[in-house]
């Protein structure tokens, strides 16, 4: 080429491929450093991936081999393409010839901030007894002050004479109150800040008191634990639940007139109080030292009430027809010397919790609202108090955790949607989305005891999961992702609140549909919306206010 020669033209952009449903992959995006995967459910070659500004190919290989997923998960045949090699902040899709394309995916530092404020506010929208407000993708949702009689004592033994028991969050699709589901729900709010607090300090989720030099996600337990401190009784023993008599409302929470009662006390949840509220204690101590004392002295009191009371006490649940939530008390007793013991120091305390650690294993699953022992565990390991604890006992939990962490790991890589809670016929279940979720604080843990960048990847998997890679090709989360639930099962109505995570498909992975009268797929709950909180928590990139 010659001096006067002009440059030959740029290469033509590729020709854009229509999106198909089996290119099946995370649909809000990757840090730059993770794992980028897509499932594809029918037979393929070469793929490449397009930046949409410009129409450019910027990476291009081949499909992994053909694998069959088992019977018991979605049973077909699919490819995986991996992109990973592909680091570069931007807007994309993949193409792959003879199939289609992706949806579009970001990579960037940022990509799971807003998910995570989504999230996060949604538990504000959640909020019993007040009006709440929120504006999403150009719709305006709001509801007016609700449930502000709460509650009556007629099942309790005070007569039909009310109770004061307004705040607090709804529990699900319903507008019950239930303390053991709140215990594990406010648990991993904690674990969240206790885990992630430097990226999460100034993260706003657009709630009331944002900007009051409050953490949101403190704000946000706060406003459960003024409810809670309502549930206890002058002697310590705590209300398992506030709750209508059965399901029969339907529709917006401000119109909702059927009475609502405290339930029998219980020491599952007695032992619940006493964790969360010396949880709340310790991380509110730097905000408001009055609080922090109002917390850890109900927190107290309730320890020694259960104390008294060694054997279970289950609440006489006989009257209502609404969320039972029983639960055998003893990981909850655990998790509760735990708390105690990190925040105060309590020698009895952490003897009660090294004396009962061994009749509990760490749950694959994570922490839910009927086995919390991973709480209690997270705490003893990550403890302030270190010093302090027996190094036989640490090393026997820290070692089985590790070997539950390895196999979530295992699970992951043999996957054809790289979900790490498995494929057999136990993985699916009632909510099981949310142990999906629930899976990335033994992961997370892990990688605190024994750095492994499988542990950070694996946890990254589960968010891809939930929000596209998955056989549905759908977002698991309202409001976010690529064709996200539009019917949940929630009574406040459609269109669909934004932020919250529906429970899954079960018995398997095919199973789940998008039917606002499913409530055993397609309903909303606390403790699994908390559970996403963690676990987009853990890959907030921090912001400044």
């Amino acid at each position: 080429m010659t001096p006067d020669t002009p440059p030959p033209p740029p290469p033509a952009p590729a020709a854009a491929l229509v999106q198909d449903s089996r290119v099946r992959m995370n649909t809000i995006g990757f840090l730059p450093a993770a794992p980028k995967q897509a499932t594809v459910a029918a037979p393929c070659g070469d793929f490449r991936v397009v930046r949409v500004s410009d129409g450019k190919v910027v990476f291009t290989s081949s499909a992994g081999k053909p694998m069959h997923t088992p019977a018991t998960d979605t049973d077909e045949t699919v490819q995986i393409v991996d992109f990973s090699g592909l680091t570069e902040p931007g807007r994309y899709r993949v193409e792959i010839a003879g199939v289609g394309a992706s949806d579009t995916f970001v990579i960037g530092d940022d990509v799971w901030n807003v998910p995570f404020e989504v999230v996060s506010r949604a538990m504000y929208l959640w909020r019993c007894g007040t009006a709440v407000e929120t504006t999403w993708n150009g719709v305006t949702y709001r509801q007016e002050p609700c449930h502000t009689e709460d509650a009556w004592l007629d099942h309790v033994g005070g007569g039909h004479q009310q109770r004061r028991a307004t705040g607090g969050w709804h529990d699900a699709g319903d507008y019950n109150k239930y303390v053991v589901n709140a215990g594990v729900s406010v648990g991993m709010m904690l674990k969240a800040w206790e885990h992630f607090g430097t990226a999460l300090e100034k993260i706003s989720a657009g709630i009331p008191e944002s900007n009051d030099g409050v953490p949101d996600i403190l704000n946000e337990i706060r406003w459960e634990a003024e409810w809670l401190l309502t549930m206890q009784m002058e002697d310590g023993r705590v209300y398992h639940k506030v709750s209508s008599l059965d399901f029969r409302y339907w529709g917006p929470p401000a119109k909702d007139h059927d009475p609502r009662y405290f339930s029998p006390w219980g020491t599952a949840a007695t032992a619940d109080f006493t964790a969360m509220l010396a949880g709340t204690a310790r991380a509110w101590r730097p905000y408001d030292a009055a609080f922090a004392d109002r917390c850890l002295a109900a927190a107290r009191k309730s320890w020694a009430l259960l104390l008294k009371t060694p054997g279970q006490v289950k609440p006489d649940l006989s009257a209502f027809k609404t969320g039972g939530y029983q639960a055998d008390d003893g990981s909850h007793r655990l998790w509760a010397a735990a708390e105690l013991w990190e925040t105060t120091g309590d020698a009895a305390c952490l003897a009660y919790f090294e004396k009962h650690a061994s009749s509990f294993a760490v749950a694959f699953m994570g922490p839910g609202w009927g086995t919390v022992q991973d709480l209690g565990f997270a705490t003893y390991l990550r403890a302030s108090r270190s010093g302090e604890r027996n190094p036989k006992v640490v090393a026997k939990i820290a070692a089985d955790w590790l070997g539950v962490a390895d196999k979530a790991v295992q699970a992951c890589r043999e996957s054809g949607y790289a979900r790490p809670y498995g494929t057999d016929k136990t993985s699916w279940w009632w909510g099981c989305n949310g142990a999906v979720a629930s899976q990335t604080l033994i992961l997370h843990v892990a990688d605190l005891l024994k750095p492994d960048p499988a542990y950070g990847e694996t946890a990254q998997q589960s968010l891809a999961f939930l929000f596209g890679r998955n056989f549905n090709a759908r977002s698991y989360v309202t409001g976010l992702g690529a064709r996200p639930p539009i019917h949940p099962h929630d009574r406040r109505g459609e269109p669909a609140w934004p932020g919250y995570l529906v429970g899954g498909g079960w018995p398997d992975g095919r199973s789940w549909e998008d039917k606002l009268a499913n409530y055993r797929v397609n309903e909303i709950a606390i403790n699994w919306n908390t559970a996403l909180i963690y676990a987009l928590a853990g890959f907030v990139h921090p912001t400044q206010k």
